[in-house]
């Protein structure tokens, strides 16, 4: 009877486990991101469509996809970019200097190393 009892819990728990962690996420349009000049010290707020690119000095961020959290889970935003930086460009580089997903609830998980910014996101709008 226990063993039956243990099979049952650890079932539970795997099944709640794989739909709690594979909820469908909300796929959105905007991205906001803060910016910090590190040499001014002043925030700037950036609001990039998908699939579109922005200049900020001499970097261009190029946002892939934003996405939500659906409302019945913890808030959170994630969104794919890219940022190359103009000042890196060589005759066999292409200044790709990040690449990979930003969270808004975790800013220090995937974050951008320039000497001169910090760019974190936001939120998906």
């Amino acid at each position: 009877m226990i063993l039956k009892f243990k099979y049952f819990a650890i079932y539970i728990f795997f099944f709640g486990f794989f739909f709690s962690a594979h909820a469908s996420w909300i796929k959105l349009n905007t991205a906001q991101f803060k910016a910090l000049d590190k040499i001014t010290a002043r925030i700037k707020k950036l609001d990039i469509n998908v699939n579109e690119e922005q200049d900020l000095g001499t970097l261009i961020i190029k946002l892939k996809s934003c996405q939500n959290r659906p409302p019945d889970y913890l808030p959170d935003s994630a969104a794919y970019i890219e940022i190359y930086d103009k000042m890196n460009l060589n005759d066999d580089d292409t200044g790709l200097i990040f690449s990979g997903w930003m969270f808004s609830s975790s800013p220090a998980l995937s974050a951008l190393e320039h000497p001169v910014y910090d760019i974190s996101l936001i939120s998906c709008k």
